[in-house]
């Protein structure tokens, strides 16, 4: 019989398996014995007779599979399907990466990021929003996940990186105004070394939820002052009266 390059694909929306051709291509081509293969292959059939429709799937790959098996997953799909797979909105209108920043699954995210051929497109799927307009980078701004953060703003240049932190979402907040408003000052100070000093200048002075500037929404909502110092420890005594 011939080999199928690709053991699992989309069709219809809905992802495929062939059970022995996909343990062919973990013990040939990923170097797995029999016994971790039966295993892997067990976990993602589990998953797909539950859920093998793209409207749910991230969902639940996210929240219960492995990084090993959500790797498998990703080596075993054609790359052209993979995108597409990717940038698939489900029921909840979210794609892989917003599930992925809704979980804290930075391994994931990095893998997903690697799975593109370019800069251009890793900033593809960091940009797409859900329907209150939030990126994923949004979400791991939110949550505190710097890992995340780390992980999504290294995988795209300086220009691209700014851009993806001045996308606002329905009520016009940015990444910048999320991490300020919960007291995530490490995630602050991960954006601020991730741009220029005028970029972070202009971040700081964007105004989002009721009109507010970072600084105004650390002074409002971060009762720890912990925004405040982050803010203050970035600018110079001029800058700071200016803010």
């Amino acid at each position: 019989t011939t080999t199928l390059q690709y053991p699992m694909w989309i069709v219809d929306d809905k992802i495929y398996c062939d059970e022995a051709e996909l343990k062919h291509h973990l013990i040939q081509k990923l170097n797995y014995n029999e016994d971790n293969a039966c295993r892997v292959i067990q976990q993602i059939t589990q998953l797909l007779n539950n859920n093998n429709s793209l409207w749910g799937f991230w969902r639940e790959a996210a929240e219960k599979l492995s990084t090993e098996v959500i790797r498998v997953i990703l080596q075993s799909i054609e790359h052209t399907q993979l995108i597409y797979i990717l940038s698939y909105r489900d029921r909840w209108r979210l794609i892989a990466l917003h599930w992925c920043a809704a979980y804290k699954r930075s391994d994931v995210i990095e893998m997903i990021l690697d799975c593109c051929v370019s800069e251009e497109q890793c900033y593809q799927l960091l940009s797409i929003t859900i329907g209150i307009r939030w990126t994923p980078l949004h979400m791991s701004c939110e949550k505190g996940d710097t890992e995340s953060v780390r992980v999504m703003l290294n995988h795209i240049n300086q220009d691209m990186r700014y851009s993806l932190l001045q996308m606002r979402d329905i009520v016009s907040s940015t990444p910048l105004l999320y991490a300020s408003h919960d007291g995530h000052t490490d995630v602050m100070k991960m954006i601020h070394e991730s741009v220029t000093h005028t970029q972070w200048i202009n971040l700081l002075q964007m105004k989002g939820y009721r009109q507010m500037t970072v600084l105004q929404t650390a002074v409002y909502f971060d009762k720890q002052s912990g925004s405040i110092e982050t803010i203050r420890e970035s600018e110079s005594d001029e800058e700071w009266i200016k803010l």
